[in-house]
């Protein structure tokens, strides 16, 4: 026995001689009590004869359960109070003929469901009475409880000497006494018992902090004062790590629980090594070594000594796998996260044995098996073999037969979709084998055709028989509707700022409707399109009864007003600072206010814009411009001004019709006397006036970061003519960029323009209005790609264009909103027709940041085909998206 036990023991038997009743000295001394039936007032008369009787017997049973309580026979009491009006005189002298040392009488008052019991107690010997007794209570299930409390009190009053007075704690230094009590039985108030005393003795034991506990009782008027005396363990003053070379200190110290300036308590201690073995185990480590020691620092502290042997590091040499015979162990391994050392380890973290990573590659590969026919497949648990040269991972797999798809039928509930469409649908016909993962999306796909057509809480109920003769799998999916469901409230929650309107205007249900999970999942999408919000929650809630279910949206707005000043780099306009004031949500109506001004040494522009999405009320979308620009080319100058307006309106879900005006004054300058006759010939000032047709189709998730869905466009736009000015031309543009999802949170991106232009009555199209390709939105690192004058070698753009975009973005830092992206780019602009082997090529890398100051682009192009006298790469940098 080691001494902590010997003292627990010790101190339990202590409390035992203190507490146990011996003779002469601290006999149990046995109580008479005369007990009264309870006058009863009740708002139910009827009942109260019955409710008097339960009171009765329920408080002499209570009081029976203390061992040193006798109570006077009831007939004895009701024989000598019989016929007579019940007061303190004839109670105590029915008490003291009844040789009793107490008597109880009191009251009971039930008003509705509320019960209070009123008892009054007196000393026999003394006359006098001692401090009423209330407690109360609702209903009479309650009642039982009621009268616990009351034989508490009641002891407490007749039987003080046991009662606990008073507890305290004493010779701990560093716990609190307050710490120390919330883990004891014993409350101050009630009966002292041996039982509950022991109880405590351990529980302060269990906390860890002490090396001896023991207890004293004291008598004093008012009871037992219980005083807890105890040894607390050594404090620590300092912890010593010795031996880590892998691990720093403070990733150690970030996993253990025990401080210094807390006690010594050995099972924390146990834990915390575990801990830093696990540490160890996660890096590859898995022979190293942990031990602690306690070394005495003066009377009272101690020292923790971590001593630590790190070993060699073991990796994963061999992943085998027993009983696969369809599937090879490289295809195996091929779906594991986990893999064997490889000569990059240092790079990939190949190699290293991480369990719940390895807990998670079983399972993917029992899913593998499961969803390829093998229905009874078992995929066991790995055996991880520890050897001298490394790790063997050994996984047994039991494959079972392999079994194809049989009959599929959809049973039960007729839905709008005929069946024919809802099997043509279906996921598990097109699978030779079975497949699990099918049938879940099955069931999905059944559902969401429920939920499209009003039945919100529809089940999708699949059957699957398996055939062992055949080796087949019957699956049966059963439709059961349930009843239709609409559209109650939608509640809108946690917009201070935007309107509820500019809200509701983009769901695509209202109150009423017929309940559709597409409309709803749409719904989320246009909300997210307008990047009012950080975080969008859509709930839906049932309604009062099971044919109605709310739609709860809570909103989390963000700043929506941006000032920002920043400094961009192009191939054409080299370094321009910026600077940009703008609100997208101007007074919480969703129109947008924006002042910008891009200043550079070659490029000026100020531009103020206004955007209504909503004219009139309805989804008619206006946009106003009115710009300053001036920009230096090669040859020229140009300086331009004037105003533009916009207005959109949804054709359909996804498309909207544009038509659009312009009016500017153009003034080609400061011609270079070297520079091409075509752009001599356009020096001055002339006007344009023009409209134009645009439809785009838009079905991305997102407008800055889109990951999934297309955006196409075809555009029309002709100037002069009846629209007056000194310019006339035609211009015809179709422009497509789709997204693809892919692992890893990464987006594959393509995006292809084409654009042909002619020009009208004769005319010259303008030099600065001529196709050019070059920088950051079409072929990154050359600038000014086009026809050139022969005679000069001036570039003057070209009136067709090709363009093609292909983009892998990943993320760099998710929480920051910062991806990278690799880019290969193709084009070209000609003077007339399409030639596609003529077209340029480039290819880079960038990073894409939605800072707090608006979106940036860092991008670097290399030229793949570079031609004399041409850079081979160029740095892009600017404020905004491209795609």
């Amino acid at each position: 026995m080691n001494k902590r036990n010997f003292l627990t023991c010790a101190s339990i038997a202590l409390i035992t001689i203190l507490v146990w009743p011996t003779g002469g000295v601290t006999a149990e001394i046995i109580r008479t009590v005369a007990l009264f039936p309870f006058v009863v007032h009740s708002t139910t008369p009827k009942s109260a004869a019955n409710l008097q009787e339960t009171v009765y017997q329920g408080v002499a049973a209570e009081l029976l359960k203390s061992k040193n309580i006798r109570l006077v026979d009831r007939k004895a009491i009701s024989a000598a109070t019989e016929g007579k009006r019940l007061n303190d005189a004839l109670v105590l002298e029915v008490g003291r003929k009844a040789d009793a040392l107490y008597t109880i009488t009191g009251s009971v008052t039930e008003f509705g469901e509320q019960i209070s019991v009123d008892a009054r107690l007196i000393d026999v010997r003394t006359g006098k009475a001692l401090p009423g007794v209330f407690v109360q209570g609702k209903g009479r299930q309650r009642l039982g409880a009621i009268l616990a409390q009351l034989r508490m009190d009641i002891i407490s009053r007749i039987t003080p000497e046991q009662r606990i007075a008073r507890i305290e704690f004493k010779g701990n230094r560093k716990i609190e006494g307050s710490a120390i009590n919330q883990v004891l039985k014993s409350v101050v108030g009630d009966p002292l018992t041996d039982e509950n005393l022991s109880t405590d003795i351990k529980a302060i034991f269990k906390m860890g902090y002490f090396d001896d506990v023991t207890a004293e009782l004291t008598d004093i008027p008012e009871g037992k004062v219980v005083a807890f005396h105890v040894v607390e363990k050594p404090m620590i003053t300092e912890i010593r790590i010795t031996g880590n070379k892998v691990l720093k200190r403070d990733e150690i110290e970030g996993a253990m629980t025990v401080r210094t300036r807390q006690t010594a308590n050995p099972e924390r201690l146990k834990a915390d090594m575990e801990k830093i073995k696990a540490l160890y185990d996660s890096k590859g480590f898995y022979n190293a070594e942990i031990r602690y020691s306690i070394e005495k620092a003066g009377e009272r502290d101690v020292h923790i000594v971590i001593s630590i042997i790190e070993n060699e590091k073991l990796f994963i040499r061999n992943i085998a796998f027993e009983g696969n015979r369809t599937f090879t162990s490289k295809e195996l391994k091929n779906m594991m996260t986990t893999t064997e050392w490889g000569i990059f380890h240092f790079l990939t973290d190949s190699g290293v044995l991480k369990k719940d990573q390895l807990k998670q590659d079983v399972g993917k590969i029992n899913a593998f098996y499961l969803n390829n026919g093998f229905i009874n497949a078992k995929v066991g648990e790995p055996e991880i073999i520890r050897e001298r040269e490394g790790i063997t991972v050994k996984i047994t797999v039991s494959e079972g037969r392999q079994f194809r798809v049989g009959k599929v039928i959809i049973t039960g509930d007729e839905l709008k979709t005929p069946r024919a469409d809802l099997q043509g649908k279906l996921q598990i016909k097109k699978k030779d084998f079975y497949d699990r993962e099918a049938i879940i999306k099955d069931m999905d796909y059944l559902a969401q055709v429920c939920n499209d057509e009003g039945f919100a809480n529809a089940d999708i109920a699949p059957r699957t028989e398996p055939q062992d003769k055949t080796q087949t799998v019957d699956v049966t999916y059963e439709i059961i509707k349930k009843k239709l469901v609409y559209f109650n409230r939608i509640n809108i929650t946690g917009n201070t700022k935007t309107r509820d309107k500019v809200i509701r205007r983009e769901l695509f249900v209202v109150e009423g409707d017929l309940y559709n999970r597409t409309k709803l999942k749409d719904s989320y999408m246009a909300l997210n399109r307008l990047r009012y919000f950080e975080e969008i929650d859509f709930q839906t809630q049932k309604g009062r009864d099971e044919t109605l279910t709310d739609i709860n949206i809570n909103v989390k707005e963000k700043a929506t007003g941006m000032f920002s000043l920043g400094a961009g780099y192009s191939a054409l306009d080299q370094a321009v600072l910026s600077a940009q004031v703008s609100q997208q949500n101007l007074f919480g109506r969703g129109q947008t206010l924006s002042l910008k001004a891009n200043i550079g040494s070659r490029f000026t522009l100020y531009d103020l814009s206004f955007a209504e999405p909503w004219l009139f009320d309805i989804p008619l979308r206006s946009k106003f411009d009115i710009w300053n620009l001036y920009r230096e080319y090669d040859a020229y100058k140009l300086d331009s001004s004037g105003f533009g307006t916009v207005l959109g309106y949804p054709l359909s879900r996804y498309i909207t019709g544009y038509v659009g005006y312009r009016l500017s004054t153009d003034t080609v300058k400061d011609i270079l006397d070297t520079a091409s006759l075509y752009i001599k010939k356009q020096a001055g000032k002339t006007t344009s006036s023009g409209v134009s047709l645009t439809v785009t189709r838009d079905s991305t998730d997102d407008a800055m970061f889109p990951s999934t869905g297309s955006k196409n466009s075809v555009s029309l736009e002709y100037t002069g003519g009846p629209l007056l000015g000194d310019v006339a031309y035609t211009r015809y543009g179709a422009t497509s960029s789709w997204f693809f999802p892919l692992p890893l949170d990464t987006v594959f991106g393509v995006r292809g323009r084409i654009g042909y232009m002619t020009a009208n009555e004769g005319k010259e199209v303008p030099i600065y209005e001529r196709y050019y390709l070059g920088g950051i939105n079409s072929l990154r690192g050359l600038r000014e790609v086009g026809p050139k004058d022969p005679a000069t070698g001036t570039v003057i753009g070209g009136l067709t264009l090709l363009n093609f975009n292909i983009e892998y973005i990943f993320p760099l830092v998710k929480n920051a909103g910062m991806k990278g992206v690799v880019f290969f780019d193709t084009g070209n602009s000609w003077e007339n027709g399409y030639r596609p082997e003529d077209m340029r090529k480039t290819a880079g890398v960038g990073i894409r940041w939605y800072s707090p100051i608006g979106p940036l682009r860092l991008e670097w192009g290399y030229v793949l085909d570079p031609r004399e006298n041409e850079s081979t790469s160029r740095f892009e940098f600017s404020i905004g998206m491209f795609m």
